[in-house]
Order: structure tokens, then sequence, then C-alpha cells
């Protein structure tokens, strides 16, 4: 009221326009949170395929028994471009709380041929942990066949918010239930049981000793005719996993070695020209005196080739290895046949040596 009694409009007016503006301001203040919380902060866990535009300042390779993954992450950042993570608009989104935004990358290359990787799973898993807390990033399959096709190797990007400062980032790979821990800051890799594929992958060693199926003076006389009298050692190689085996047990390591021992069923004794038919007895490959915990099949009916992988559980340490390898044969005369022995005894019955 003035002093005569009279309402004071003007008074009243102001005094609605400054609780409108009041409510406004309170409106607008609730939808600045609610916006910032809702949709401008990304909590601990949130992953989004994306890359930040900025150079990745960590690397590091986990070995695997079917290649190698590489990783890297970018410097821990508190907000990123709206559009990086997916998002409308052009503005910019921020790490909630003492959460970080950290960009991710991985790929993945064989160290395998592909023939050798088709008996092997082709799935690994990727998770990110920091702050104590831990982030699944899923399953990555490899696609061998498209690959192979391509020679496009499999990779992705991606950027995810972690809990803390993002400084202790780690990145799980996981190959059939084993875990290894890549520390994105130093690049070193806790391999556990996969410590044997260090530094490169499966080692393979050759031997240094040539194989001959003709250990014996009289099997210099035998005519194989059609067919030959052959045989093979391959490489050795030392690896922590093999399908169907799974993870070898801690120090230790499967250790991979194929064998080839042929001959015809018939041979021919040259100096007579007579005929002879061909016998084999078991096969026995023995690694540093021990049997092997997985062999390959005995060949059927009368034929006389040995082929095939022996498989030995190993000691992790490297060293010189000394392989026995025995396929005895003989040749024996046809009933009938005159002249020459009755039996030449040939085969493989020697010791190879495999080393670095």
């Amino acid at each position: 009221m003035d002093q005569e009694g009279r309402p004071m409009l003007g008074s009243r007016r102001t005094a609605w326009a400054v609780a409108v503006v009041a409510v406004l301001a309170i409106a607008a203040g609730v939808a600045l949170v609610v916006v910032r919380l809702g949709g401008d902060s990304l909590d601990p866990g949130f992953v989004a395929d994306g890359t930040s535009g900025t150079a990745m300042a960590h690397e590091a390779e986990v070995q695997l028994p079917i290649g190698t993954v590489r990783l890297a992450s970018g410097a821990p950042l508190d907000e990123i471009a709206a559009r990086r993570v997916g998002r409308d608009g052009d503005g910019s989104v921020r790490a909630a709380g003492d959460a970080a935004i950290v960009p991710v990358s991985w790929s993945f290359r064989p160290s395998l041929s592909y023939d050798d990787l088709l008996g092997y799973p082709a799935v690994f898993s990727l998770a990110l942990v920091a702050g104590g807390e831990r982030t699944e990033l899923g399953e990555q399959d490899v696609d061998l066949h498209e690959t192979g096709e391509s020679g496009v190797f499999p990779e992705g990007s991606l950027i995810a918010v972690v809990a803390g400062d993002g400084d202790d980032l780690g990145i799980e790979v996981t190959y059939e239930d084993q875990t290894q821990t890549a520390v994105m800051a130093s690049g070193k890799v806790d391999p556990g049981r996969a410590a044997a594929l260090y530094p490169d992958g499966p080692v393979s060693y050759g031997p240094r000793e040539r194989c001959d199926a003709r250990r014996t003076p009289e099997a210099r006389s035998i005519d194989a005719g059609a067919g030959s009298i052959y045989c093979r050692i391959d490489p050795l190689t030392r690896t922590p996993y093999l399908p169907e085996l799974g993870w070898a047990e801690e120090g230790r390591v499967w250790s991979t070695v194929g064998v080839v021992v042929t001959a015809p069923e018939q041979v021919r004794w040259i100096p007579t020209g007579g005929s002879y038919r061909v016998e084999r007895q078991p096969a026995t490959v023995a690694l540093e005196g021990d049997e092997a915990v997985r062999t390959p099949k005995a060949p059927e009916g009368a034929a006389t080739t040995w082929q095939g992988t022996w498989v030995f559980d190993s000691p992790a340490e490297p060293a010189a290895l000394l392989l026995h390898v025995a396929t005895p044969m003989t040749a024996v005369r046809e009933p009938g046949a005159t002249g020459g022995p009755s039996a030449v005894p040939f085969g493989v019955d020697a010791t190879f040596t495999f080393h670095r």
C-alpha cells in the first residue's frame, strides 16, 4: 500500500516477475543437473566403439598359442567429444566423479599357418582393470577363413570409462581360461602358464642329424621299385597349449614332433632280383627317455608307413633335447625265392639332437 492506502501494483508485478524468474532459474538448474548426470556424464564401465583422435601413449603385446594380440591405450581424459562415443550433437561428455575416459585399441596377428590354426579355438576375450574395478569388453572371434581370404586382420578401437585416474590401467587377455594381464603404463605382461610363448610365440628347433631309413649296409641293396624308403624328422615345437590337451602345467610345455617313415610293401634284392615282403614292428619315439603323452594312430593292415605327431610333456626351460626314434622294418625273402639273405633289417633306429 502507498501512503494513501492504494495497492502498489508495480511492486506486485515486480514480485511476481522475480518469483517467475526464480522458478525458471530453479527449473533450468534442475534441467542442467539432469542433463549433466543423465546425458553428459559417463560412469565407470561405459564402453563404446570409437577413437579419441589423439595418439596412443602406451603399447603392449600379449602372446597367444594362435598369435599375437597387440594392445594400445591413450592418455586418460576428463572429457571427450560426444560424437566420438556415438552421442548426437557437437558437445562433449565427461567422466563422472573420480572416473577417467581411456581410449583403447587392439589388433590380432596369427603366428601359425592357416592350416595349423584350424585345429585351435579362435576366440579370446578382453577386459579392462583400473581403480580396483573390472570392465568386460567381450569375446573377440577371429574368423580365420575370412582373414585368410582378405588378408585383413581383426582389430578394434574403443572408448572406455574406468574407475580412478586411469594411470593403473591393465588389459586382460583370456584364451581358453588362461588370463594374461598387460600393465599398459610399463608394457609388461604377466603371462602365467603362457610364459613359454615369450618372446615370440611357440618355438621350433630343427634336428642336427640327418634321418636315414636304410640304417644297415644290406639295406643299400634293396630296390624299392616305384615306392621309396624314406624318413623325415620335422622340427620340434615347444608350446604351453595344445588343443585337446589344453594348457601344460606351470613350468612345463608340450613338445611336439612329426615323424614320417615309409617303405613299399614289396621290395627287390638287387643282386639276385628276388622279391621280398616288408614287415614292420611297432614304432617307438621317446624324448629324453620319456614316452609320449599323445601318439598318432598306428598304420592299419599291411601299410608300412608311420606318419604323425608325437607329443611330450617337457620342462619349460630351454635345453638341448634328445629324441630317439625306432621304426624297425624287415625285408623278408618270399617263399620260393633263391639267393640273397633270408631277412634284411632296415628302418630308423637313431637319436636326434634338437637345440636352439
